[in-house]
């Protein structure tokens, strides 16, 4: 088997590298995750006034796609305006579902009278 890899079980424990170069590691990674982390802004204390304005929070270094297109609407809309002397009518079918609906609430009105007749019951065996 000339050329073939052969499978060996890894060590036990891992090998432990000298402190500078676990500091060179741990420092790459903690600059990989830095650069990764959304940029925000540092929150004001309530007596400081509010020196920066919106605007410049959104365009830093960052986009968001679905801020874009919010921003893209909010330029390209229409104000409607409409009188306020035309009433609109609102679009209503009947169907036979709302009907079935409103006689739901009609054929169980036996169960009161069988309530307080129960009640009238109870209390004349007692009385």
């Amino acid at each position: 088997m000339v050329g073939h890899r052969t499978m060996i079980k890894p060590s036990r424990s891992d090998e432990v590298l000298d402190a500078d170069q676990q500091l060179q590691i741990s420092n790459q990674v903690r600059a990989h995750f830095d650069s990764v982390a959304p940029k925000r802004t540092t929150k004001p204390n309530r007596s400081e006034s509010d020196s920066t304005p919106e605007s410049s929070i959104c365009t830093e270094n960052f986009s968001v796609p679905e801020f874009q297109k919010f921003q893209s609407l909010q330029s390209q809309s229409q104000v409607m305006f409409t009188d306020p002397n035309t009433l609109e009518q609102e679009e209503f079918v009947e169907t036979r579902y709302y009907t079935e609906l409103d006689s739901i609430d009609k054929q169980h009105y036996a169960v009161q009278y069988l309530f307080s007749s129960f009640f009238l019951v109870v209390q004349d065996l007692y009385i």
